[in-house]
């Protein structure tokens, strides 16, 4: 009989040859009940059209906080494939190592029943009041950042061409700012915003043209003079972006994205623990997690073996993670026709007679292995499952490790998901500022998180979407502490309107536009908020009864200055 062919693509062959232990990646064993959300319920639309992630929409999607564990997830961000499931007929490829120390029972034994009740601190509590949006992005990314960028950007500008670049840190906050309004009103090319014909003056009138490329010449992040060259000891690959680097992950501790290692290569995991390089990916990137607490680690099948499950539960630190049929290391299981045959819902579960290690094998659409150092598949639920057959919800059986699994994996799909967004989308030819406005993003979006659990530790309903919050973080970079434009000359060169030979028809009159309030760390900033008179009298931003036509010339907003009140003062000293 002539035996099945399959063609493979070339991204199938790349992953066959390169994974380690021919693991697929997590999109091939997880199957269509979306099983990375918590609250995910199937529908018939979801059959019709791919849905799409709005930051408006997305509260549901995130694992709401536990004020008393704090859960670590450990994802493969490259691994991306679009493969199927092979069939429980078709060879895996690479040979299935069988660990002769592992040995499986149905039967429960002692060792899976533990403690594991999480032992460390809870989440600080929120403050009082919830702070700015600035103030959130400070927590990664704060002052000393800019202040070292500022002096190794002079300090490089010296060395390439002679000339001071004469930056401060203040400015570099400006040039960081601008990047990221530069995401919510985006352009095909950043240099179009100083254009005459595409002009967008919140952000040309900060700085000019030539000044912002020049910034963008000479930006730098750390002493060229004291580089190692490859092959020299000490020799680091991202020896350019280090000092920063290091200064948002040491912040990230306290954050929503606990840690995280930029690929340089080969050579940058080694294989020291004889668990491979996803092994020890994982154990390098919990290796500040305080261990013996009972910390919960969740990751995807690319990662997952028995072996590094073991070694997790030694160091005191509880997984839950999908696993690669031939990485089962001796543990046979039902197959997924006689699972099928069973009926959607059916599950088996095998136990590890000495770690207590748990493999649970679930059918729902297809196939789904779990592995777990912890929970198994008791307590069994009922869950609401859309039918394709019959086009109606139908109650399946749920394994307890499933819930467990679908309400805490899925925490760096969404950072990244987010960051996407709105991403600083320059490309440079230096490689070190990609991951400087990487940085950027993950300080930005780690913010945001942060923001929206201390909402949700005060019990509040509505946040601030992460557009308004990224404009915000902007404007405060901006203009805090920096002067007001005390001319209302445009900078760049002159437009048509500006010419008095122009022959064009006069531009139809403006309409009235509400001007927006400042925000909160511009407007308590105490610097050139100067009185000027307004052209038009209006209502008082602060007041709401008043009407004045005076106006702040760094707020561009309306405020009272009578002999009775004094709403330019409050307005400029108080929240």
């Amino acid at each position: 009989m002539a035996g099945r062919r399959k063609i493979y693509s070339a991204r199938e062959v790349i992953e066959y040859i390169c994974l380690p232990d021919g693991a697929l990646s997590d999109t091939e064993s997880i199957p269509d009940d979306k099983i990375a959300d918590p609250d995910f319920e199937e529908s018939p639309e979801a059959y019709e059209s791919d849905s799409r992630f709005d930051d408006d929409k997305p509260l549901a999607a995130i694992p709401k906080a536990n004020l008393n564990h704090l859960d670590v997830e450990i994802h493969n961000i490259h691994a991306d494939s679009d493969t199927e499931v092979p069939d429980d007929n078709e060879p895996q490829p690479g040979p299935a190592p069988v660990n002769k120390e592992f040995s499986w029972r149905q039967r429960k034994p002692p060792a899976a029943d533990i403690d594991s009740s999480f032992r460390g601190p809870a989440f600080s509590p929120p403050p009082d009041e919830i702070p700015s949006p600035k103030w959130y992005f400070d927590q990664f990314m704060d002052k000393s950042v800019f202040e070292h960028i500022s002096h190794q950007s002079n300090l490089y500008a010296v060395m390439k061409n002679g000339s001071e670049l004469k930056t401060t840190p203040s400015e570099i906050e400006q040039f960081i700012g601008l990047h990221i309004l530069m995401t919510v009103v985006r352009m095909p090319s950043y240099r179009m915003y100083w254009q005459m014909a595409t002009r967008y003056d919140p952000i040309a009138t900060v700085m000019g043209r030539k000044r912002f490329d020049n910034l963008h010449t000479y930006i730098h992040m750390n002493d060229n003079t004291n580089v190692k060259q490859k092959g020299e000891p000490g020799y680091d690959p991202l020896f350019k972006v280090r000092p920063v680097l290091e200064k948002v992950r040491a912040n990230c501790v306290t954050g929503l994205v606990y840690d995280f290692e930029v690929y340089t290569g080969k050579g940058t995991v080694t294989n020291e623990r004889g668990l491979r390089v996803a092994g020890e990916v994982v154990l390098r990137l919990v290796s500040e997690v305080p261990k013996g607490l009972n910390y919960k680690c969740f990751f995807d099948n690319w990662f997952t073996s028995p072996e590094l499950i073991v070694e997790l539960k030694k160091m005191g630190i509880l997984t839950v993670a999908t696993i690669n049929r031939n990485r089962l290391r001796g543990c046979t299981l039902k197959s997924d026709k006689e699972l099928s045959n069973a009926g959607r819902g059916a599950y088996e579960v095998k136990y590890e007679k000495t770690s207590g290690m748990s493999i649970v094998k679930w059918y729902d659409n297809k196939a789904v292995l779990l592995a777990s150092s912890f929970i198994g598949p008791e307590p069994v639920e009922r869950c609401r499952r859309w039918s394709k057959e019959k086009k109606e919800y139908v109650e399946v059986d749920r394994p307890h490790i499933v819930k467990v699994y679908n309400h805490n994996m899925g925490g760096v799909d969404l950072a990244d998901m987010f960051a996407a967004l709105y991403r600083i989308d320059i490309r440079p030819r230096r490689w070190y500022l990609r991951i400087l406005y990487y940085l950027i993003d993950l300080s930005l979006v780690n913010g945001w998180l942060l923001y929206r659990r201390h909402l949700t530790q005060k019990q509040e309903k509505k946040y601030m979407p992460l557009l308004d919050f990224r404009v915000q973080v902007a404007d405060a970079l901006i203009k805090v502490g920096k002067q007001a434009d005390l001319n209302s000359r445009k900078r760049g060169r002159p437009s048509l309107e500006d010419d008095p030979m122009s022959h064009q028809a006069a531009p139809p009159p403006t309409p009235l536009q509400r001007i927006s309030a400042p925000s909160v760390d511009v407007r308590l900033d105490r610097c050139d908020h100067f009185p000027i008179h307004a052209e038009k009298r209006g209502r008082c931003r602060l007041c709401k009864n008043g009407y004045t036509q005076m106006a702040c010339l760094k707020c561009k907003v309306l405020l009272c200055f009578t002999k009775d009140k004094n709403c330019f003062l409050e307005y400029h000293m108080t929240k």
